[in-house]
């Protein structure tokens, strides 16, 4: 059975406009990358065919980078402004 997507702060349909600060949006982003490491995690956790757990491995590993990259940037330019 299939989730229905969410919206908004709970789901993946966040918006930015031209008020959006660099520093609102990247930390959109961060947490965006990490409900989706989270989601390939529980994905990986769950599945039993041994492909599919280890693409969703793969999948979260992948966030954690994304998650680092953009950390490394709020760190680097955005922190005063947080």
């Amino acid at each position: 059975m299939m989730a229905e997507k969410g919206t908004g702060e709970g789901g993946f349909d966040l918006k930015v406009d031209k008020n959006t600060s660099p520093a609102e949006a990247a930390r959109l982003a961060l947490s965006q990358e990490q409900r989706a490491r989270k989601f390939y995690e529980d994905c990986a956790r769950v599945m039993e065919h041994p492909a599919a757990k280890k693409m969703f491995e793969f999948l979260a590993d992948e966030e954690k980078k994304h998650e680092t990259l953009i950390q490394k940037e709020i760190d680097s330019h955005f922190l005063q402004e947080m």
